[in-house]
């Protein structure tokens, strides 16, 4: 990523923002949640998008505070030389982490579903290698496939749509809060550590975005319409399979997408689906993939791209295979682990700098007093 040069306008932020909520969400966010609360899965997913959006804003508030800085760049200014190449380091491995993440639910798509007969380390080589390709191209490309990507995702969601209104009943979802208020804000924590991961994203690519002035209203959207996108897609499934047969799912909505079938001759079409999601699951790993090469090398001073990216891409195919070769590992990961090393960094990181940058202000105001 090359923060120098402002490269992104507010529509490509808006979609990239898009690509980071919906695609991974719609893959094991469901199953997780219909298995803690049901029914009211879609509440729990409403929530997640309400509790993000706080954050994604107060972060950009403090990013406009030092224009052309990344968050790893004005942490070290607000906290220190050590602890901000600490905190550098921490999301390094937390973007790496999520892009493995994002990368092994793509792999499952199409080892498990589409090419089962296909080696599995082929396939990851083969996808890794698109990301690289982006991350060497840089953000503008970037950019200019989310809005790609985004465009895909409509037409996606027009044919889920039109192919789910004769199996549709809406007494799966109700009632409502059926497993307890308490239940379902707990779940909601399921969620965000999928979408949660926006706060953090969001100021490593505000240096590169043009427009500053209306930069809320664009973040705004973005989170609004992804997390739209993957509510629509929980009540969708609510709606035709029911919450039993979702929680009985891995990958749930892939067998909800076989399931379904446009009028009688546009039947089992889920290639088609997996080809329209594919571009967002790809930006959603090219960015997160772009954040942790960026953040290595403001936190190291390393500044040898081609190399780093070779290094990167290599490491990257070891990691996925290695959390994703094993299925029954990669869900109880995502389900009962990840949350306790992502949820504090999602929101414990925007909330630590707003402490530093508010301590800031305090002494500066007491110095003139």
């Amino acid at each position: 990523m090359v923060k120098e040069k402002k490269v992104i306008n507010n529509k490509q932020f808006r979609d990239i923002l898009i690509c980071i909520m919906w695609p991974s969400t719609i893959n094991y966010a469901s199953g997780m949640l219909a298995r803690e609360v049901g029914r009211d899965m879609w509440i729990s997913g409403s929530i997640s998008v309400l509790t993000v959006l706080p954050f994604v804003l107060l972060i950009i508030y403090m990013g406009q505070k030092f224009p052309n800085k990344t968050i790893i760049e004005y942490s070290e200014e607000l906290l220190g030389n050590v602890l901000g190449k600490v905190l550098g380091v921490l999301l390094v491995v937390y973007f790496f982490i999520s892009a493995a993440s994002s990368i092994s639910m793509y792999i499952h798509h199409l080892s498990d579903f589409l090419l089962t007969g296909t080696p599995f380390l082929v396939i990851i080589t083969m996808h890794v290698s698109v990301i690289c390709y982006l991350i060497w191209k840089g953000p503008e490309v970037i950019a200019r496939v989310g809005v790609i990507a985004f465009k895909a995702a409509v037409i996606f969601y027009l044919m889920v749509f039109a192919a789910s209104l004769s199996e549709i009943d809406i007494s799966r979802i109700k009632p409502f809060f059926d497993s307890g208020v308490v239940n379902v804000f707990k779940s909601s924590l399921q969620v965000d550590t999928f979408v949660g991961l926006s706060p953090l994203v969001v100021p490593m690519l505000l240096p590169m975005v043009h427009d500053r002035k209306s930069i809320f209203g664009a973040a705004v959207s973005g989170v609004i319409i992804g997390g739209f996108f993957f509510v629509f897609y929980f009540v969708v499934e609510l709606m035709v399979m029911g919450p039993k047969v979702v929680a009985l799912m891995r990958i749930a909505s892939m067998d909800f997408v076989r399931s379904i079938q446009i009028t009688k001759y546009l039947h089992r079409f889920e290639s088609f689906m997996v080809a329209l999601w594919y571009w967002s699951i790809m930006i959603q790993a090219g960015v997160l993939s772009s954040c942790s090469l960026e953040a290595f090398v403001q936190t190291t001073g390393i500044k040898k791209k081609k190399l780093l990216i070779i290094i990167f891409g290599l490491a990257m195919i070891v990691a996925t295979y290695y959390m994703a070769n094993n299925r029954v590992y990669f869900l109880n990961l995502r389900e009962h682990v990840w949350k306790y090393f992502s949820i504090p960094i999602d929101f414990g990181i925007p909330l630590l700098i707003a402490l530093a940058l508010g301590v800031k202000k305090i002494r500066k105001y007491r110095r003139k007093k």
